[in-house]
């Protein structure tokens, strides 16, 4: 109760660092995050054939091709064959998410992520019990998408998300890659595997780098054709008696 309180009082303080007078009162967090929302909505449900690259200091994998299916509000499965990732975090993520539960919401600047115009907005879950303790979104000026994402979480350390979007802007605005970076510490064996991949001898059995990383790479998107649909009844069928 008190970490969570002083983390609040943080981020009142940061926006106060950060931010004027007059943006305080011209930018609203909630209308922000709620044309995020509203966006992501018109996307009933996907099926999306990946890559995914993961770099690590210890073990060498090969780039491993899959698919995940969508459906709203929070259905996701992800098929990768011989290959399994913790924190499941990051392949899972999907917008609503973020507004899951209730939050409160505050907005710190404006800020550019390369050439991009960014809205910085902290999110605090109001539910002491949720994973994540804090997060920040950098949301998307022109295109009401989030840009990037970093979460601070009980057990799986800092989280960060990167979301690289093609131009032009799309009606099914989705990702073309997601740089997902999380801490190696707070997860003492983050990948789970089977197949094919090599160790690394590392004589002092301390890792040279905290941060692992992996790369999502989305070839194609197949967006309210009913694919996903199909899988997630065909899965509810075979969980019926």
């Amino acid at each position: 109760m008190i970490f969570r309180s002083v983390l609040y009082y943080i981020a009142l303080i940061s926006c106060q660092f950060f931010s004027t007078s007059i943006n305080a009162q011209e930018k609203n967090a909630q209308e922000i995050l709620g044309r995020v929302s509203k966006k992501f909505q018109i996307i009933n449900e996907y099926e999306a054939n990946v890559t995914i690259k993961v770099d690590v200091d210890f073990i060498k994998i090969p780039i491993k091709k899959g698919t995940i299916w969508f459906m709203q509000p929070d259905k996701i499965k992800v098929k990768t064959p011989g290959f399994s990732l913790l924190p499941k975090r990051g392949m899972n993520f999907t917008p609503n998410q973020v507004f899951k539960g209730n939050y409160t919401a505050i907005y710190i600047r404006e800020e550019k992520i390369e050439t991009i115009a960014t809205h910085v907005i902290k999110i605090i879950p109001d539910n002491e019990q949720d994973e994540v303790i804090l997060s920040t979104v950098w949301v998307d000026v022109e295109r009401n998408v989030i840009r990037k994402l970093e979460s601070t979480t009980k057990n799986e350390g800092t989280i960060s998300m990167v979301f690289k979007f093609g131009t032009p802007i799309k009606k099914f605005d989705l990702p073309d890659q997601i740089l997902f970076t999380f801490d190696l510490r707070k997860n003492e064996l983050p990948l789970g595997l089977t197949g094919d991949f090599e160790s690394t001898p590392n004589k002092d059995k301390k890792l040279k780098n905290s941060k692992g990383t992996v790369t999502i790479s989305y070839l194609e998107y197949f967006v309210n054709q009913g694919r996903a649909k199909s899988i997630f009844d065909d899965v509810k069928a075979k969980k019926s008696p």
